[in-house]
């Protein structure tokens, strides 16, 4: 069975919206580079202590609007209700103005406090007055993109990643080089890298104005006519409505950020504790601990630009009462994520060493040791991550948006439980293990509750033994090379060796789980066609005998 208009309109949107935060990941990437390198373990530390609260605040100021947004726009534009989108929209403006402003002042003049009693860690007030600024503008920009992806327009969102992270990177790496040639303290320079934040912000906003504007110029849609305008819910009302379908959503996205900030509080008192370490010490490991998180969140840019696209998607098929597409569009995402996490998540625990002396200065060899230990622990939690992301945004799609936030409270309370239990004894990497657990427990749930809710039959073979199989013949295959490589260049420390070897085995590795992924039928022609010059590259596969002329896989 071919592949609808429609699918292929959510695949190819959410293509669009991976390769921008793809874009956008890398940059953020390619920053922890020279600012690791510049600024060092501790100033990494400190910066990542400063970001969950306003991480937090940023949370509770959008209050899941954004998304909401987008499921409401989707309604409406799936039944030509044109003009009750923009009402949508506007709506969730004033909203958002006033929640942004509050939470301005909460961080601006509770930055004291927050740092010395939450953080226990003065280092970090100035970055949080900094970060302040970034809650006046981020929550406008998220209704803006919430608008257009409620009509499945990706390249508005994508556009305005892009800009947003391009200055945001520039800024940091600009303004942390200097502070350090002009020997600013620990707390000035990661004050200044976060006002990366501020400046990024600004400037996505602007991109996503300019589109707002264009919008406004097309010709109206003959869709609406004066009674169909009066007949539209009261401003007041549509807010109720919004907040309420809004506020689930924002509690499920304000876990994530509570536990990292749990993290920021408790991880260096453990280690102080539990290791006997001095505060710049546990700084420093923690700071070695988010040497990871760009690799993570860089793997986690599939699902959850999957799930911006699944949620509009699946809301306008409900409204239309199309059962059968959403469990169709169940197992695509399913399939989509795992095909494309695992193999990378793997291929990050395997280089995870090569990798940490590439990207990173390191002191000492037990820096190297305790930094690839973090990344490849943390590189597994995202097997079960990705799903986690996906499934959650298929939940809030179908309306059952209390189940996501049910089921990362428990995640988040097993996080915090696993350090008060990892950390003490096994250090840093206790972090890393801990949040492995709590996204397996979190990924199980979710799934179960999708099965449960859409009755759609998962296909294991498929999804599961499939995927395990070709990352096990890549594993086999990079692990064979990097023996080889060992041998042959015994890179030790060598930054240069090693950047050699973890890009030089990128590409085998990716040919031998395409290859596998072919021959075992975990993906076809189908999946094929969506990409890029599909076509093309359907009959140079099919001459290589690795799918057939006729294959069909799994409808859509």
């Amino acid at each position: 069975m071919l592949m609808s208009g429609k699918s292929k309109r959510l695949i190819k949107g959410t293509i669009i919206l991976s390769m921008a935060t793809l874009i956008t990941k890398a940059l953020g990437l390619i920053f922890w580079l020279p600012f690791q390198n510049i600024a060092g373990d501790q100033a990494m530390g400190v910066y990542r202590q400063s970001f969950p609260f306003y991480s937090i605040l940023l949370m509770v100021a959008t209050a899941g609007v954004p998304i909401t947004v987008s499921k409401f726009v989707a309604e409406r534009v799936s039944v030509g209700d044109h003009y009750g989108a923009k009402r949508v929209m506007r709506a969730a403006s004033v909203i958002l103005s006033l929640t942004g402003l509050c939470a301005f002042c909460v961080l601006f003049f509770g930055s004291g406090f927050i740092s010395e009693v939450i953080l226990d860690s003065p280092r970090t007030e100035s970055s949080l007055k900094v970060l302040s600024f970034a809650l006046l503008v981020v929550p406008i920009m998220g209704v803006t993109r919430g608008y257009f992806q409620g009509h499945q327009e990706m390249i508005p969102t994508a556009s305005s990643q892009v800009v947003e992270q391009i200055l945001r990177v520039l800024t940091m790496v600009i303004i942390t080089y200097w502070m350090v040639e002009e020997a600013f303290s620990t707390e000035m320079v990661s004050a200044g890298a976060t006002l990366g934040a501020v400046t990024g912000a600004t400037a996505g906003l602007l991109v996503m104005g300019i589109f707002i504007m264009k919008d406004r110029r097309k010709p109206s849609v003959p869709s609406h006519s004066h009674q169909e305008v009066v007949n539209q819910e009261p401003f007041f009302s549509l807010s109720k409505k919004i907040l309420k379908f809004a506020i689930p959503i924002s509690m499920g996205t304000l876990i994530l950020p509570l536990i990292q900030l749990m993290d920021s509080a408790t991880v260096p008192r453990l280690l102080r504790w539990g290791l006997e370490v001095s505060t710049v010490e546990a700084e420093k490991l923690f700071g070695i601990y988010g040497r990871g998180e760009p690799f993570v969140n860089l793997i986690a840019t599939f699902s959850s630009a999957l799930t911006l696209a699944l949620i509009p998607a699946i809301s306008a098929h409900i409204a239309k009462k199309e059962y059968d597409a959403v469990e169709r569009k169940v197992s695509q995402a399913w399939l989509m994520t795992v095909v494309i996490g695992m193999p990378c998540a793997v291929g990050l625990a395997i280089l995870a060493e090569p990798i940490t002396i590439m990207m990173y200065h390191n002191e000492s060899q037990l820096a190297v040791e305790t930094s690839s230990a973090v990344l490849a622990t943390l590189a597994v939690s995202t097997i079960f991550s990705t799903l986690a992301v996906t499934s959650s945004g298929i939940l809030q799609g179908l309306g059952y948006n209390r189940l996501p936030v049910r089921h990362l409270g428990i995640g988040a309370a097993v996080k915090v439980s696993g350090n008060f239990i990892f950390v003490p004894f096994l250090g840093i990497t206790g972090s890393a293990i801990s949040m492995v657990l709590a996204y397996t427990i979190v990924c199980f749930l979710n799934v179960r509750s999708v099965v449960r809710n859409t009755g759609v039959k998962v296909p294991y073979r498929r999804l599961i033994l499939n995927p395990i199989f070709c990352s096990g013949i890549m594993s086999a295959g990079l692990l064979t090379f990097l023996y080889g490589a060992n041998q042959w260049l015994d890179p030790g420390m060598d930054r240069l060796l090693n950047t050699l070897l973890a890009t030089g085995l990128i590409l085998p590795g990716a040919i031998i789980y395409i290859i596998a992924l072919l021959l075992s039928k975990t993906i076809g022609r189908a999946e094929i066609l969506l990409l890029p010059r599909g076509e093309q590259i359907c009959h140079w596969l099919t001459r290589l005998k690795l799918i057939q002329p006729e294959e069909n896989s799994i409808p859509s």
